[in-house]
């Protein structure tokens, strides 16, 4: 084989082992819910649990999170909802509002202003930071589901995580694969870890090679060394999202 030859058939190998490997995984569910059991601390202490929902039909989808803690996890709050909510892509998700509700403090929220290119972190309505707002940024709870995309490509990328508090350069990557022993039962898996350039987030999402890729552990730690983990212990789901959203981009 001519070494020009050669180098157009191993061309096309490369370019196929990116599609050969997202055909290896269904597609997730277009509608359901999750309960998590909730540990925190670095003793893994179990302090209450989590209902996670979403919806990816239509071009759109939403996203919530309601945790609640007992005890003193709870008075150090550990209880709050999440939602986020915006567009479907090819490419993923595209976060237009992430907002967070917790016991005893005020509402914050950031809008994502893609036309613009600029996102707003708001308190109870009231801006109190913004900043540039790049392609790919995905919000703390879009993540876990947009994490599903990069497990598909295999290739790590850069991206913006955005909070209810900040903005933050980070990472997304696959981290390998995993067997864990969850509430649900036995589960294999594929690890990703998103790490922030400047050290302030570290997450990492498990996701079910069963159940289309969907995030079954969350494991979060803060600046502090605290962590949070979140483990499946009930999985609900509904048709699968290839049949919901059909080709829209």
């Amino acid at each position: 084989m001519s070494g020009s030859l050669r180098f157009v058939v191993l061309l096309c190998l490369v370019c196929l082992v990116p599609a050969a490997a997202a055909a290896g995984f269904a597609d997730p569910p277009a509608t359901g819910s999750m309960r998590f059991d909730v540990h925190y601390g670095s003793q893994g202490f179990k302090v209450g649990s989590a209902q996670h929902s979403w919806s990816l039909a239509d071009g759109r989808y939403e996203l919530e999170l309601e945790l609640e803690a007992r005890g003193l996890a709870g008075l150090f709050g550990l209880q709050y909802r999440q939602h986020s909510r915006g567009l479907l892509s090819g490419a993923g998700l595209r976060p237009e509002l992430f907002s967070v509700e917790q016991r005893g403090r005020k509402s914050e929220a950031a809008h994502f202003d893609w036309p613009a290119g600029r996102v707003s972190i708001r308190r109870d309505g009231a801006e109190r930071r913004s900043g540039t707002l790049e392609a790919g940024a995905q919000d703390l709870l879009s993540l876990w589901h947009q994490a599903s995309h990069v497990a598909r490509n295999g290739r790590p990328v850069s991206l913006q995580v955005i909070t209810n508090k900040s903005v933050k350069d980070a990472v997304l990557e696959p981290d390998g694969k995993e067997s864990l022993s969850l509430p649900i039962g036995k589960v294999e898996t594929l690890r990703l870890r998103a790490h922030a350039e400047d050290g302030g987030l570290n997450i990492r999402i498990w996701l079910s090679v069963d159940h289309g890729l969907l995030p079954v552990r969350i494991r979060i730690e803060d600046e502090k060394g605290g962590v949070l983990d979140q483990r499946a212990a009930a999985i609900e789901t509904g048709r699968p999202a290839a049949t919901a959203t059909g080709t829209k981009n």
